[in-house]
């Protein structure tokens, strides 16, 4: 790494990717342009601050270095040691002597500052088919290419543990938690909480797939109409769940029809779970609803402990928000009549 290069990673190369994909207008920053602004060429105080619009990022801009003899200690530049591989494979020029990291190396680069869901939240976006765009309206845009694979990740996580560079094995931990096709940051957010450990607050009940077309069987698809379906989740024994994001109760008639669709799919030897906003706004639904997956996946387990539905609150709450105020009401009630 040439050391006239402006080397842009961590939160601002981040900003970088997310704009990228986001915004078509500025698809072609991709593209190395080799072209200087202005009759001389920039001084890296310059620079700094044209990477800073072109990244769509704030001030100071996170560069990297290779030693901490190497910082600028310039008031718009964040100098960072980053002991681990950065070949030209792993930069992506934008011209003017200005590189971005490449998405490998910065979620390994984030590892150093973040925990394993906020990592394991950056490595679903990047491997998923959505990007999060906090200047429009609705804070994400969807229908987007994957611009990372999971297995790309873990290659560099491997090389950085071989290495021994801070941030490996958190990275690899988060991976662990993490998997690609989601189409939003709520599938994201499930994804997460189905995959980590019961101990941890999760569901444990990793071995899915999102978003994969699945053929549906001749009886079921004429009583839908339809010869395929994209579950937000499947698992290969047939269950599938579906996040409905415009439910947000369990109305007599939303119950209705979601038993009503449950019934088609299980006369076929298939499953169909529906998850809602209402569910997850609970601790006490979102524990029932495990409990209908774990039947439907096969699976029996001991109860929960009262150390690990502390825990599933606790990152029930994180994920989701909090609770609904008819989810916490009830709650207490439950509450009291057990001590009457």
């Amino acid at each position: 790494m040439s050391e006239r290069r402006l080397v842009v990673g961590y939160e601002s190369a981040l900003d970088f990717w997310r704009a990228v994909r986001a915004a078509t207008a500025e698809r072609d920053v991709l593209e190395p342009t080799g072209k200087t602004y202005g009759a001389r060429p920039l001084t890296l105080s310059e620079r700094a601050n044209l990477a800073i619009n072109l990244c769509n990022t704030k001030a100071p801009l996170d560069v990297v270095v290779k030693a901490k003899g190497k910082r600028r200690g310039y008031a718009n530049i964040d100098d960072h040691v980053w002991r681990g591989p950065l070949t030209d494979e792993h930069l992506h020029g934008i011209g003017n002597g200005i590189y971005v990291c490449r998405i490998p190396a910065v979620f390994c680069q984030l590892a150093t500052k973040m925990d394993e869901i906020d990592l394991a939240e950056v490595a679903c976006e990047m491997a998923g088919t959505y990007g999060l765009a906090p200047w429009t309206e609705e804070g994400s845009v969807g229908d987007l290419e994957a611009l990372v694979g999971l297995a790309e990740l873990e290659g560099y996580v491997g090389a950085l543990r071989a290495l021994g560079v801070r941030g490996g094995a958190r990275a690899a931990a988060a991976l662990d938690i993490s998997a690609p096709g989601s189409n939003s940051p709520r599938e994201t957010d499930v994804a997460i909480f189905l995959k980590l450990s019961r101990a941890r607050g999760g569901a444990d009940l990793g071995g899915f797939s999102m978003n994969r077309r699945i053929k549906l069987p001749p009886g079921l698809a004429k009583r839908l109409n339809k010869e395929t379906v994209i579950p937000d989740f499947t698992w290969d024994n047939g269950t599938v769940v579906e996040y409905d994001s415009t439910q947000e109760h369990l109305s007599p008639e939303a119950r209705a029809r979601d038993e009503a669709k449950r019934r088609a799919y299980k006369a076929e030897g298939l499953d169909c779970l529906t998850l809602t906003n209402g569910i997850l706004r609970s601790n006490a639904l979102l524990n029932l609803f495990v409990e209908d997956l774990e039947e439907s996946l096969g699976i029996e387990r001991r109860p929960m402990s009262d150390r690990m539905e502390e825990r599933r609150a606790q990152l029930r709450e994180r994920l989701f928000g909090s609770e609904t105020k008819e989810a916490a009401l009830a709650a207490l009630n439950h509450a009291g009549q057990g001590h009457t």
